[in-house]
């Protein structure tokens, strides 16, 4: 059977197959969000607009050092800002600086899949206070009521029950529905709950007017009038962004970071308000920067290089004096011919590493009374234990005190090596004496 006649045979077969098992399927179709660089970087479209606009760009993981006056931060807050560099770096804007401080949405989260992040987690988190803020006279207060915020939460949790409940409960082909028609109503409800974050407004600056969407689930409420130059989105008491006066320089609040985002910085006017936020003053050095504190190492680094170096220098020295020679390397003579005493001596430096030190000591009064056996015979009664005689002979003979005489063949192998030396050095000189 050739290929033309088997090709249209295998095509009834395969009909027949997914007739007979009641073959289903469908399409779904699923927004994974962006890849590589904008999936880690929320704000990688904003950076390389501000670029082509002849800005220098930059991206810090931590505020290490701070640019110059005219500079601009694109600062989170998520993460929180200690009281110290808050002064910091309000000092750093009264003196020419533009700080656009951000209190949610700087982390990378897929914005195909939610437009705040997890706003309702978010939001059941007590609120701490935040010295930037507090510095700058502005609260914030959240845009719905713990209440609310708890029954969210609580409709959110039944429905995943309900879903799990009605597949374990329903057949295959009624389960496939009640999924469907579950996770549809949960979807509405989460984009219901979130557009309610979401506030389109109009905002006029220098004399030009943008049309933002702006959202966040706190509201700023400053505590002053507006000035000149300052502007705010929404009013002063519910306001989702706040321009402000500070010195010589300015500060921008954000409720939520969602202008400047991947995905949503080409609608509206938001790259027109980038624009005009940063290059106010003309090209500038902008640095992003994903949280406010420094390693302590950089700090270290930053302020204190000098005696950073020194106590290095230091280490090198002592390192260097502490080295167990000086000079050359002598070269190892590889076909010299060694002396047997070296060999002897080698040989004994090995037992005392392996913790042999009792074998050393029982061969040297082994080697004594083969001594006395073939020189005193008369003195010798085979039991190798000292007599008075010999004792007094021995004394006599090598000048060493009856004690250390009698300590050289009774005491136990020693463990420390000054003992050990000595003990030695006495039995050489008794078997050289006799």
């Amino acid at each position: 059977m050739n290929w033309h006649t088997f090709r249209p045979l295998l095509a009834i077969g395969v009909a027949v197959l997914l007739c007979g098992c009641k073959g289903h399927w469908e399409d779904v179709e699923k927004t994974l969000g962006y890849h590589g660089k904008a999936r880690l970087n929320p704000f990688l479209a904003a950076e390389r607009l501000l670029k082509e606009l002849g800005h220098e760009v930059k991206t810090a993981k931590t505020l290490a050092k701070l640019p110059a006056h005219d500079g601009v931060i694109f600062l989170s807050g998520e993460g929180g800002v200690p009281v110290g560099r808050a002064k910091q770096l309000l000092n750093w804007t009264r003196r020419g600086g533009h700080l656009i401080y951000s209190l949610s949405g700087t982390r990378p989260y897929n914005d195909f899949d939610s437009q705040f992040g997890s706003f309702i987690a978010a939001m059941l988190l007590e609120e701490d206070k935040d010295p930037m803020l507090e510095q700058l006279g502005v609260g914030v207060q959240k845009r719905i009521a713990d209440a609310e915020i708890k029954e969210l939460a609580k409709d959110l949790l039944h429905n995943k029950e309900t879903t799990t409940d009605d597949e374990k409960a329903t057949p295959t082909a009624k389960k496939d529905a009640a999924k469907k028609s579950v996770t549809k109503k949960q979807q509405k409800k989460a984009d219901a709950d979130e557009a309610r974050l979401e506030s389109v407004q109009n905002v006029t600056w220098n004399g030009q007017r943008y049309e933002l969407s702006l959202g966040g689930y706190q509201n700023l409420i400053l505590k002053r009038k507006l000035r000149a130059g300052e502007f705010s989105a929404g009013s002063k008491n519910e306001s989702l962004a706040l321009h402000l006066q500070h010195g010589q320089g300015s500060v921008t609040l954000l409720a939520h970071a969602r202008p400047f985002r991947n995905r949503w910085i080409g609608e509206r006017d938001h790259a027109r308000w980038l624009a005009a936020l940063v290059g106010q003053n003309g090209p500038q050095e902008v640095l992003f920067v994903a949280a406010a504190t420094g390693s302590f190492l950089g700090l270290i680094w930053q302020h204190g290089w000098m005696a950073v170096l020194a106590l290095l220098a230091c280490l090198v020295f002592w390192l260097w004096r502490q080295m167990p020679r000086f000079g050359p390397l002598a070269e190892v003579e590889l076909d010299s011919t060694r002396h047997f005493a070296s060999h002897i001596g080698a040989l004994g430096e090995f037992f005392w590493r392996m913790r042999r030190g009792a074998l050393l000591v029982t061969a040297a009064r082994d080697a004594v009374w083969e001594r006395v056996r073939e020189q005193h015979r008369s003195l010798d009664d085979g039991s190798r234990q000292l007599s008075d005689h010999l004792t007094a002979e021995i004394t006599r003979r090598t000048g060493l005190p009856a004690q250390r005489v009698t300590a050289a063949f009774d005491l136990p192998p020693p463990g420390s090596a000054h003992q050990f030396v000595n003990l030695m050095r006495d039995l050489q000189a008794i078997r050289r004496a006799l």
